[in-house]
């Protein structure tokens, strides 16, 4: 803003832009195969990382687990 990148409007003590001259932080990237193939793999990929996760989770004690258990059903 300051050094004229962005046009801004200073109103009082404050600068505003219009949301126009903003530019978006990505764009969205497009997955050259089919959706289903996209949609398995990331599934698959998804399973990978669950599994990894899960492989180096310290062992638990019953009552922990139960613990556990309780607070990812409770509402």
């Amino acid at each position: 803003m300051t050094d004229g990148e962005i046009s801004a409007v200073r109103v009082g003590g404050k600068r505003k832009t219009r949301e126009s001259d903003l530019q978006p932080p990505a764009m969205p990237v497009i997955a050259s195969r089919p959706d289903e193939q996209a949609g398995e793999q990331a599934r698959d990929d998804l399973n990978a990382l669950a599994a990894k996760l899960v492989a180096s989770w310290p062992e638990l004690p019953k009552e922990r687990r139960v613990e556990l258990g309780r607070l990812l059903t409770d509402p």
